[in-house]
């Protein structure tokens, strides 16, 4: 009996918190904030600044902020988000206090804020202005897991044939010259799969450090050796595509052509799917983080594959403006930022480069959601701030610390649309130093966070819901 009673209890508590989530949503006093962002691009920094700056608003910087600018902000409380774990924000705040990042992230997890705020005066005698209440949602999850989302719209032979394109990167890779192999319409044993499948991990490793960002299967890279989706594995089959549509469909049930068909449409109705309805089903607002600066630095092959996973992904999310019955039922994202992100390792005299560099990146994109009628903005920020500015020998460089240790930073001219021929052949010879947080961060006792526009991104994302 106690046991039902538990269950009990907290079916009722689930169900009440569901019917008061709707209830804000219709009052349009709860968004559900999509941060969405590819492997590296700096998803959790961005989440765990984002909290701080609004815990701590007293002492941030948030002058594009209006209601912080005002002084109207009251108070922020963290919770969890339905059943996910909590996102771990002191965990994050501890690692930039050790001058240290936080650890990318490996599983799901999420917070919902509570942002308390004193309403806009309406100069009514007598009144005092009341206290309002935004809530947000904000989910995190690993950024390779985003770049599933394309195969929604693709079946097995579809993929086949992208992975063949993308395979020309790497031509000579040993994985790809072992696919090339291949003879889809033959068996293979369960043994020679599972070992291709585990070779597949390692290729899209390789892929990675190349700088690649459309790396299908995402959820391979981080699968510890026991998880389910291992029992069923599959492989792009590069030549599949030389074979007739006759002898395709007479393949038999246990040829390799099969079987990964049978375990990649499996992988979509397990895996894919639910992440996306759990969590991108019902976000209001998006913030897109795009590393174009990792990507230029490491060539033209990874910033059009850049360009190709932005085209794709964002193709899965329903965009338009929201009704009062549409954010109830089924909401649209109506305001979408797109922010180049680790801006502190350009000049400030070049921050508007990066900025149109990156609506350019995204010029497709923003077509198909202009369609629609979304308000698109562009950002370049850091959300942690980890340079300053220095002279040398006349001229302007950054200065910070580096993983070999404090040092200056120097950069070409950086182009303001998508780089031509000319601009690839004399950029060969540009590094990008990974960078450290600042010195002297105490977090945990409510410092101030450096970051660079973090406060003109909240504004474009909330800003129009504090009234």
């Amino acid at each position: 009996m106690k046991r039902t009673g538990n269950r009990a209890k907290s079916l009722a508590s689930s169900t009440s918190d569901s019917v008061a989530a709707g209830v804000e949503r219709l009052l349009d006093k709860r968004i559900c904030l999509g941060i969405t962002g590819f492997s590296g691009s700096g998803k959790t920094t961005l989440i765990t600044s984002l909290i701080h700056q609004l815990r701590y608003y007293p002492d941030a910087a948030l002058t594009a902020l209006p209601p912080a600018l005002q002084d109207r902000l009251l108070g922020v409380e963290i919770s969890p988000l339905n059943n996910l774990p909590l996102f771990p924000y002191k965990e994050g705040a501890n690692a930039l206090d050790r001058e240290a990042w936080p650890y990318a992230t490996r599983q799901e997890s999420g917070c919902l804020l509570e942002i308390k705020y004193r309403a806009r005066s309406h100069f009514i005698p007598g009144k005092k202005p009341g206290i309002g209440r935004l809530y947000l949602e904000i989910h995190d999850y690993p950024g390779e897991w985003l770049l599933d989302l394309p195969l929604l719209d693709m079946s097995y032979e579809d993929w086949c044939q992208q992975s063949r394109k993308l395979a020309s990167a790497m031509p000579e890779d040993p994985f790809i010259v072992l696919l090339e192999s291949l003879n889809p319409l033959e068996p293979l044993s369960e043994q020679t799969l599972n070992s291709l499948w585990q070779q597949q991990l390692e290729f899209l490793k390789r892929c990675q450090q190349k700088g690649l960002t459309m790396i299908q299967p995402g959820r391979l890279l981080h699968l510890a050796p026991d998880s389910p989706e291992n029992n069923r594995p599959f492989i792009p089959i590069p030549k599949l595509v030389e074979y007739s549509a006759e002898q395709k469909s007479s393949a038999p049930d246990n040829s390799l052509f099969r079987v990964c068909e049978r375990h990649y449409q499996h992988y979509l109705k397990e895996w894919v799917k639910p992440f996306y309805k759990n969590t991108f089903a019902r976000i209001d607002r998006q913030l897109v983080l795009v590393d174009v600066l990792k990507s230029l630095n490491q060539g033209q092959e990874a910033m059009d594959n850049l360009k190709l996973s932005l085209t794709q992904v964002l193709q899965n999310f329903e965009y338009g403006t929201n009704n009062i019955i549409r954010r109830l039922i089924q909401p649209r994202i109506d305001r979408i930022v797109f922010a180049a992100s680790k801006i502190d390792q350009v000049l400030p005299d070049q921050h508007e480069q990066v900025r149109s560099l990156t609506a350019s990146l995204v010029r497709e994109s923003q077509r198909q959601a202009t369609f629609k009628e979304v308000d698109i903005r562009c950002e370049a920020i850091a959300s942690v701030r980890s340079t300053t500015y220095a002279d040398h020998q006349g001229q302007k460089v950054l200065k910070g610390n580096t993983e070999d240790g404090p040092g200056l930073l120097l950069h070409p001219p950086l182009p303001e649309h998508y780089p031509n021929d000319e601009y690839w052949k004399n950029c060969k010879q540009w590094q990008l130093r990974k960078l450290l947080p600042p010195a002297g961060l105490t977090l945990n006792n409510g410092s101030r966070l450096p970051h660079i526009r973090l406060d003109s991104v909240l504004n474009d994302l909330l800003g129009d819901k504090f009234q």
